[in-house]
């Protein structure tokens, strides 16, 4: 007896045994029991998810000689013979086959014709997107309007491609990726069918390889079976898949975690000794951060429920080492380094680009916190050293001699609350020369904030505050700042430290590895 490949002796001959589909399944089962069947259908999908499948389920649940019925029975002649392909009145197509407008032309001639012995006459168009737009016209007609005993079912895996009017005259179906738990799930149902003997591993990595086609799992399946047989270890199974072992993904990104460049070529090298692919190790590591990133930012693991638990154990060890924000720059940075492994023009040795792009990675400082960031530069501002390694300075400056809750801290804090902000920012940069009985001396060294300041409407308003804080009349007086104030000013003192940090060598060498990153973008976008 001839040997037939996994994917078509098993392939589902019910629509229970569609694998993930249950959503299309489900309304085309309840179509066909309530009598509402359309005369077209467009199946869209990735490739190996089951769209000419289905398409001949539908076909024999029409044409059943019990039906037509939601599950078809496959004992009736009309069942047997589509099931084998042998049905005169269910023409399966291939769409690459019939891009001529003549032959498109001659097959709508014969859609007049009444089925030899079935209740509909099915065209099954596979790959419909490859049609011609002469070929896509000439089914137009016929499409709005088939005669009553005439079904079509189109499959396609580019739905873009096809012809909007096309679109429009069809019952449209999306089946998706199937996942991972599915898979593996439907991979341990077929080796135990089978007496085969596979491991819980060895089953989630042909499932994680086959990218939610189970067509390619089912190949796959076969080709591990085909090598070393039914009793393989999980070693063996990515030999002949050729993918990398798990371990040693966790132990790169680990090492990237941990700061440890030398490790990251170290593991690296293992991997091109092994003679895995450089840019399918990239984008493995590409799904591990993008695991932890989700990890770290949500924190619920019920999100990664398709992994074995084993590695999700391993991921959320590793995501707490780690911001959401650093693991999410991570994931951003190998996206770049996977797009230079795939550019058609690529000219450097991919093991280059991975180490180049672990060490980056290992070496990358991690982000600080943004109110961390600006807690400091409000300290550094204030002049208090201690607090630039993370204490508050207080919200509003002292003049000298003035003592804690003294009259310029009241008439500052009062200002703040009336939400005056730009006179409170100048207010801030200012000094206070006196407050005698009479009026509130304040010094600005800025000209342009003193005349905003000296605004009749502005000086209204700070003479009621200042009046209101002190408890008595009192006037606001804002001008010059004396020379002997000068050189103690908060704008003189910041420009002071503005020029220190400048100065300094590590903040110079900063400055210099920034400018060349930014050189860097700007050269890549170019």
């Amino acid at each position: 007896m001839t040997y037939q490949v996994l994917a078509r002796r098993l392939r589902p001959q019910r629509f229970a045994d569609v694998v993930g589909q249950d959503h299309v399944t489900r309304t085309l089962q309840a179509a066909i029991a309530a009598g509402r069947v359309a005369h077209a259908f467009l199946f869209t999908g990735p490739r190996g998810v089951g769209k000419t499948t289905t398409a001949r389920l539908l076909a024999k649940a029409l044409n059943c000689e019990r039906g037509p019925t939601p599950e078809p029975c496959n004992a009736c002649s009309n069942c047997k013979e589509i099931g084998e392909g042998s049905a005169f009145d269910v023409l399966e197509i291939d769409g690459a086959s019939h891009t001529q407008v003549d032959k498109m032309r001659d097959l709508m001639e014969t859609v007049a014709h009444l089925p030899l012995k079935s209740r509909f006459k099915v065209f099954i168009i596979d790959e419909v997107h490859m049609l011609s737009s002469h070929s896509f016209n000439a089914l137009l007609k016929t499409l709005e309007e088939p005669p009553p005993h005439v079904k079509f079912i189109f499959a396609t895996t580019e739905p873009h491609k096809v012809l909007a009017t096309v679109v429009s005259r069809c019952q449209r179906y999306d089946l998706r990726r199937i996942g991972l738990g599915e898979l593996r799930a439907h991979l341990r149902r077929t080796v135990d069918a089978e007496r085969l003997a596979l491991s819980d591993e060895a089953l989630a990595l042909v499932a994680r390889e086959a990218e939610g086609s189970l067509r390619d799992a089912q190949s796959l399946l076969e080709q591990v079976l085909t090598v070393v047989g039914s009793g393989a270890d999980d070693a063996a199974v990515r030999q002949v898949l050729g993918a990398a072992d798990r371990r040693l993904v966790v132990a790169v990104a680990d090492a990237i975690l941990a700061g440890d460049p030398g490790a990251c070529v170290r593991h690296l090298a293992e991997l091109h000794a092994h003679g895995y692919d450089a840019q399918r190790f990239c984008r493995d590591l590409l799904e591990h951060f993008r695991h932890l990133a989700v990890l770290a930012a949500t924190g619920e693991r019920a999100l990664m429920a398709e992994l074995p638990e084993a590695e999700v154990d391993a991921l959320a060890a590793q995501a707490g080492r780690r911001s959401a924000d650093d693991l999410q720059r991570f994931f951003r940075l190998l996206l770049e380094a996977d797009e230079a492994l795939a550019a058609p023009a690529r000219s450097v040795d991919p093991k280059l680009v991975l180490e180049m792009c672990a060490v980056r990675l290992a070496t990358l400082p991690p982000l600080l916190p943004l109110d961390d960031i600006l807690r400091r530069l409000e300290a550094f501002g204030a002049g208090n050293p201690a607090a630039s390694g993370g204490a508050v300075r207080e919200s509003a400056p002292r003049a000298r001699g003035a003592a804690p809750g003294g009259l310029w801290d009241r008439f500052l804090a009062r200002v703040q609350e009336e939400k005056l902000v730009a006179p409170y920012m100048m207010l801030l940069s200012g000094t206070l020369l006196a407050a005698d009985g009479e009026a509130l001396r304040i010094g600005i060294e800025n000209e342009a904030a003193r005349r905003e300041l000296s605004r009749k409407e502005t000086l209204q308003r700070l003479r009621a505050i200042a009046s209101e804080v002190a408890g008595r009349e009192l006037r606001v007086e804002v001008g010059p700042l004396p020379s002997e104030h000068a050189a103690q000013a908060p704008l003189a003192q910041a420009r002071r430290r503005t020029e220190e940090t400048l100065a300094d060598p590590m903040v110079q060498a900063a400055v210099e590895i920034f400018g060349a990153e930014v050189r860097g973008v700007r050269d890549r976008r170019r």
